[in-house]
């Protein structure tokens, strides 16, 4: 997930104490990663942010609903996001690439969901993205979804506005559910096991008029909750951030749940940090990448195959954002799956602010 880098960038741009940070940034993991494009610090910059599946370090309650580390071996992109960060005039932007898109896997001369390609490592992930989408990644930044409770915990938890009551309910069973249990309408405020509970929900499900409704939309539905989760922790990290005590925790617990590329230096994320004084988490566009759903690919299953003109136009969108004297594009996403039994259609266009009407918003 890109909460953490976010988090971290908002926490830098105002806090103080210079050699402080410095030494907290000097704590995170750096790991070896080919492929990256080198940039400066105030030049813009994509990083791509991956949310491992990895059961390492969960919870015993987090193992309870999305299985342990026996249960679960290895590791896979369960989220994959890259953040378009412009430092000249302190914007930010995100493009999510659905996890079941399916493109050839460089360097293996086979095809699978692209969320395979970080279990051999994340430099096969780098090459896959560049090689199918043409994206330049800058930056590496590895998350640990064990580290979303810490995080959430830090800043006094996440209020979000929910329109129904809410849950994640599949008819698989034990080991599908995450959880969530939204039991009325209104304002929550999310501690850190309701948060992972929300952003990890698959099957989410809403209740309204005496019954419980699947809201249909799986991963996609998904990445939507995420980027507005993603608003709204960042916004409150920014606000806890100006308490220097508070400041001082969120960062310590940050820097624990991420790795990064070992050219992504202390110096250079805190002279980004500083460059994004400006910065509004609630106004940071989320696009999707379109696709076209097709039902029991062969032995794969069910997949998104890629549409190459739709992505390009997305893509160009997305990294044009931000851009001294463009024009400020509004939040993009695609479709809606293809429904089972049906002929796969192409995707249509992006869609300007496309929600369904029972997705929660920060309060």
């Amino acid at each position: 997930m890109v909460i953490t880098l976010l988090l971290i960038l908002c926490v830098l741009a105002v806090a103080g104490g210079y050699l402080y940070v410095r030494g907290k940034l000097d704590k995170i993991p750096r790991i070896a990663v080919a492929g990256l494009r080198p940039a400066d610090a105030g030049d813009p910059q994509n990083i791509l942010v991956v949310g491992s599946d990895s059961r390492a370090d969960e919870s015993a309650a987090a193992a309870e609903h999305f299985g342990s580390a026996t249960d679960v071996s290895g590791q896979r992109s369960d989220t994959i996001v890259l953040v378009h960060v412009d430092p000249r005039t302190s914007t930010a932007a995100l493009l999510s690439i659905p996890r079941d898109t399916f493109v050839p896997i460089a360097g293996t001369g086979t095809s699978n969901r692209i969320n395979a390609a970080l279990n051999t490592n994340p430099s096969v992930l780098v090459a896959t993205i560049t090689q199918n989408f043409g994206i330049a990644v800058n930056h590496y930044v590895q998350e640990d979804f064990s580290g979303l409770e810490d995080l959430t915990d830090a800043v006094g938890g996440v209020c979000m506005n929910f329109p129904y009551p809410a849950r994640d309910s599949s008819p698989t069973g034990r080991g599908s559910e995450t959880g969530l249990a939204i039991p009325a309408p209104g304002p929550h405020v999310l501690t850190g096991a309701d948060a992972l509970a929300f952003v990890r929900s698959r099957y989410y499900q809403y209740y309204d008029k005496g019954a419980w409704h699947a809201e249909g939309t799986g991963d996609i539905g998904r990445i939507e909750r995420q980027h507005e989760f993603v608003r709204a922790l960042a916004s409150k990290a920014i606000r806890t951030a100006h308490n220097p005590f508070k400041g001082a925790r969120v960062l310590d617990r940050a820097v624990k749940t991420v790795a990064v590329d070992n050219t992504f230096s202390s110096a250079v994320m805190a002279r980004m940090g500083i460059s994004l004084r400006s910065f509004h988490p609630a106004g940071v566009p989320s696009f999707t990448l379109p696709y076209r759903a097709v039902i029991g690919y062969g032995s794969f299953g069910d997949v998104l195959l890629p549409e190459p003109s739709q992505d390009a136009q997305v893509i160009a969108a997305w990294q044009n954002y931000g851009a001294p004297g463009s024009e400020q594009t509004l939040s993009s996403t695609a479709p809606p799956a293809a429904k089972k039994g049906s002929s796969p259609a192409p995707a249509a266009a992006p869609t300007t602010n496309a929600r369904p009407p029972w997705d929660p918003v920060a309060c």
